[in-house]
């Protein structure tokens, strides 16, 4: 995003011009309190106290209160996000105050209960920051003072509203809110709830807090403690810093947590802790270890042969996946070489699904597929976004065989999308552009056509129908996303996750009622993104939503975690792939912490009340790699976790092991590589 050049600056009443596009845009949160501090210097004779939302508005507030000589105190306010919107705030939290945006909740029907439930689970986290920044101190001692009240942006404002309403409880003298950058409407409705408002830059066209600065890296609760350990509290007990010893003690709690895991047999915890649960969703800390793929394989063998799961959806596109779905289920017309089917993934990164250990899997699901019915075989389906033109091929060929009257429709949609030479980013960029592209119209009427088609008598013929409608949705959600990609921010995130689990509902549905599902995705997919900064960011993902939908039915989400290893992966995006190093996890992080247990091997149990004793409830950095990576660059491979809130359970591999991808042409023997894991 770039500033427009009618960004204003609001103080009080008053909107005056301010400096140039470059000059409004902040390094980080230090320059842009140092630069906020410089607005507020007529306030330091009045001895004000500097409230500073956390955890971001922390490090502006400290630069605040040390150029004003004032106290610095910290305030949680939570935003309530509509459920499996969580982006999209209906209200917010502080301590003793909820605010509700009452047209919003009608517009988007949430009842009394929902708003209730997700209040307590706001609420809960709310209590535990307090509590860790705090300590015994509940309420922030303001009355009769000026209070400057301070975060890192403005957008909404609805959190904001919720400090104000809180601060408003203590009888304050004056309440002044000030950031950094403001979204210029919000910053003037807000002007009716305090005595001023004060902003370095009120911009028209916001965008994003996070667009305003080059630096807007997630801000910890470790570095929330150190500030306020190192500022004037007017003589008020500080909390605990994240010390050694804390450190130490985490460790020994979390190797009494650890349950060894050797064999199949010590998967006994898990299969207990899943019991009736129609979801399980298995995570990844990368997209090229083999061992993650290995004890998903063995996870998920147990679960089909002990617990009757129906499929395996995975984190791959819906018309390759489709064809390992026809060759597990011994579809005659799909030949007996699973090698040769799994070459069939020839989007990068190839190696995802195109591997020796997938081919194990295959070959296990079709050997244990063979002796049962048709409709009760196993399947294995794709939930991604990414294959536009593949799912339209899908189509095309499906129509040609079955239904010759839906079958225009499906070609005025290809003729539609030709132009674009099969690159989604180019059809988008044109939409963008304002280019009259769009290819909505002939989507949906192929989609309504196709539904008019009735499915030949059959499982097999029932299945493929099914197929090709999903692969119409596909085209479907794959025009939304790639118009959301090119636009930038978190939308294109959001689009994919919940394409994969409306994908997701509609295998469930297909398989009937009583269909239990089994989710390979990587752990910034299955892990909830409440207990990261994905939530911060406005992001939602797969856990997010299979726990906010079905947690009644029963959902259980497994990370996976390493300390050190190989792996499989990119430089950059299509490069060739590489097998790279590992190097130990950070200092202080989650995989630092279990690889100090000492466990080679371990599976920790996240559900019970061990684990959400208060040393578990720290946000730790908890790495996760892509199918980009750089190892001697990998600082931003971690994300912030409170991990017994994020997984159900956390499977840890002290080392793991690259993954074994494919050749791109079949090897004379048709063997797999010497180092490949036969133990599965």
């Amino acid at each position: 995003m770039h500033p427009s050049r009618s960004d204003r600056t609001a103080r009080g009443g008053h909107i005056m011009a301010k400096s140039t596009d470059q000059e409004l845009r902040f390094h980080d949160r230090v320059d842009a309190g140092r630069r906020l501090a410089e607005h507020l210097m007529a306030y330091r004779a009045e001895n004000p106290l500097v409230v500073a939302l956390a955890r971001g508005g922390v490090v502006v507030g400290e630069e605040v209160a040390r150029a004003l000589g004032a106290p610095l105190e910290v305030m949680v306010a939570r935003k309530l996000g509509a459920p499996g919107q969580p982006e999209l705030g209906v209200g917010a939290i502080a301590p003793g105050v909820r605010v509700v945006d009452e047209r919003a909740v009608r517009a988007l029907g949430i009842s009394a209960k929902q708003l209730e439930w997700i209040t307590a689970a706001e609420t809960e986290e709310m209590e535990r920051r307090q509590r860790r920044y705090r300590g015994d101190r509940r309420e922030i001692e303001a009355s009769d003072r000026t209070v400057i009240l301070v975060d890192d942006g403005l957008a909404t404002g609805v959190t904001a509203r919720a400090a104000i309403h809180a601060l408003r409880r203590q009888r304050p003298r004056r309440i002044v809110f000030a950031a950094p950058v403001c979204a210029s409407e919000t910053a003037e409705r807000l002007r009716s709830e305090v005595d001023e408002v004060v902003c370095v830059a009120a911009p028209r066209h916001f965008g994003a807090v996070g667009s305003w600065y080059a630096d807007f890296e997630q801000t910890t609760d470790d570095e929330v403690l150190k500030i306020l350990s190192r500022s004037p509290r007017e003589d008020r007990p500080r909390p605990a810093v994240s010390s050694p010893s804390r450190v130490d003690d985490l460790v020994e709690a979390c190797g009494r947590l650890a349950r060894p895991l050797e064999s199949l047999g010590d998967l006994d915890p898990l299969m207990e802790q899943i019991g009736d649960a129609r979801y399980v969703l298995l995570g990844e800390a990368s997209h090229g270890t083999s061992d993650y793929y290995v004890w998903r394989a063995r996870i998920s063998q147990r679960l089909i042969q002990e617990k009757g799961f129906s499929f395996i959806a995975v984190e791959g596109d819906w018309p390759d996946c489709f064809q390992v779905n026809r060759y597990v289920k011994g579809r005659p017309d799909v030949g007996g070489n699973p090698q040769a089917v799994l070459r069939g993934f020839t989007r990068w990164p190839t190696w995802m699904w195109g591997n020796w250990e997938v081919v194990a899997l295959a070959e296990w699901l079709r050997r244990h597929n063979a002796s049962r019915p048709e409709q009760r075989r196993v399947g294995f389906y794709g939930l991604d976004v990414y294959s536009l033109w593949e799912s339209l091929d899908a189509v095309l060929r499906y129509l040609e065989r079955v239904d010759g009257r839906a079958l225009e429709a499906a070609r005025r949609a290809y003729q539609c999308f030709e132009p674009y030479g099969g690159e989604g980013e180019a059809y988008a960029r044109a939409r963008v552009a304002l280019v009259p592209a769009s290819c909505e119209q002939e989507v949906v009427a192929m989609l309504t056509e196709l539904r008019r088609s009735v499915p030949a008598p059959g499982a097999g013929a029932r299945e493929a129908h099914f197929a090709a409608e999903q692969n119409a949705l596909v085209v479907r959600d794959a025009e939304s996303y790639y118009q959301a990609m090119v636009r930038g921010g978190e939308a294109s995130w959001n689009v994919r996750d919940r394409h994969m689990v409306d994908t997701l509902e509609r295998i469930m549905r297909f398989h009937g009622p009583q269909a239990r599902a089994i989710v390979w995705e990587h752990n910034t997919h299955v892990g909830d993104a409440r207990a990261t900064d994905m939530a911060q960011a406005g992001m939602l993902n797969v856990g997010q939503l299979v726990r906010e939908w079905h947690a009644r039915e029963g959902v259980v989400l497994v990370g996976f975690s390493s300390y050190h290893g190989s792996v499989i992966a990119g430089a950059e995006w299509e490069s060739p792939m590489q097998r790279m190093r590992v190097p130990p996890g950070r200092p202080g992080s989650w995989e630092d912490v279990l690889h100090r247990t000492g466990r080679p091997r371990a599976l920790f149990p996240l559900g019970g009340d061990e684990a959400h004793a208060d040393a578990f409830m720290d946000v730790r950095p908890h790495r996760a790699i892509g199918v980009v990576y750089d190892p001697d660059r990998e600082r931003g491979n971690y994300v912030p976790t409170v991990l017994p809130r994020r997984y159900d359970a956390l499977i840890y591999l002290d080392e793991t092991h690259a993954l074994h991808p494919l050749p791109l042409e079949p090897r004379p023997d048709g063997e797999p590589p010497e180092t490949f894991p036969w133990g599965m």
